[in-house]
């Protein structure tokens, strides 16, 4: 511009050129989140700046970028803006020896208004548990023990072989988000056999003889689980003897009365704890015994052979 200004223009002229240097003229990249090539974003302002006899007109260049919006990342094991477990969904395998207690845990994340429920689904029936804090079960055993902030824990008491099965933690969302457990219950097994290996639930014996019954224990693993014999409500120890060499989770105990009475008839018991047992009814005869009974050959309770591979070879003394 050829006319030469002074006074207020000047004035004003050395201002318009102090605003578009403080303005930093440049042109700045953004890099995309896709690593694309880098664009430039600009935008036009104008300036006016008029006096009464001039009007001069700037124009400035606004290099902020737009805004860029990121995703949020992802949260797998479903959407963890609704309930979850923290432990996954994965079912479990509990395995609990009889008369203990077992407790079964279900954290649950972000439950918000859902409802917790616990099942227990055996064969072809299905037992409601818990729903919410309210217990459904019938059977005390059976409770909700809730441990903050969120685990929803099943908890039995004294858990015995009827307790087996699976057991489900359910949310209620659409549809049910379901955490499964499987509980196996373990417990020794007890036999009473004769010397042919036999499970027995009953032997006749003549008056004068020998009585020899033989308890076969197996799958013990707890150091209390010992055999014991009982004649009724009696603690046997007398005559009583215990092999342990078929290895540390069977023994086999032989229980022998010489010269059997009559007084010696009834029910003999041989049980591990209170958690297994079997029981033989003996009958002491006087005179001849029946042909069908002789040598207590009555009615034995076949088992499979591989009660033979359990047992070494007895030595009669």
């Amino acid at each position: 511009m050829s006319r030469r200004l002074a006074g207020p223009s000047c004035a004003l002229w050395l201002l318009a050129l102090a605003v578009v240097a403080a303005e930093n003229i440049t042109t700045n990249s953004v890099q995309l989140l896709s690593d694309a090539t880098p664009t430039v974003y600009t935008s036009i302002s104008t300036l006016l700046l008029r006096t009464s006899s001039t009007t001069v007109q700037f124009t400035t260049v606004n290099t902020s970028p737009p805004p860029i919006f990121r995703r949020l990342p992802h949260h797998h094991q479903g959407s963890r803006w609704g309930p979850y477990f923290e432990d996954g969904e994965e079912p479990q395998n509990v395995t609990a020896r009889v008369g203990s207690n077992v407790k079964l845990d279900c954290k649950i994340g972000m439950l918000h208004d859902k409802m917790v429920t616990w099942l227990h689904r055996k064969s072809e029936q299905i037992h409601l548990l818990t729903v919410g804090k309210v217990e459904y079960s019938s059977d005390q055993r059976f409770r909700l023990s809730f441990r903050y902030p969120g685990n929803w824990r099943l908890e039995i008491l004294y858990v015995n072989r009827r307790d087996e099965g699976l057991y489900e933690c359910q949310i209620s969302t659409h549809p049910p988000r379901v955490k499964r457990m499987f509980l196996k219950v373990t417990a020794p097994e007890v036999f009473i056999m004769d010397d042919n290996n036999h499970e027995i639930l009953e032997r006749y014996y003549k008056a004068g003889s020998a009585v020899e019954l033989l308890c076969l224990a197996t799958q013990l693993e707890d150091p209390g689980d010992f055999v014991t014999w009982r004649h009724g409500d009696e603690v046997l120890n007398k005559g009583v003897s215990v092999n342990g060499s078929l290895g540390s989770s069977t023994v086999l105990s032989t229980l022998t009365l010489e010269h059997a009475q009559k007084r010696h008839s009834g029910n003999y018991t041989c049980s591990v704890g209170n958690v297994a047992s079997a029981t033989v009814a003996v009958h002491i005869l006087n005179g001849e015994l029946p042909a069908a009974v002789h040598h207590g050959n009555c009615a034995p309770n076949w088992r499979s052979d591989w009660l033979w591979l359990l047992l070494p070879l007895v030595v009669r003394r």
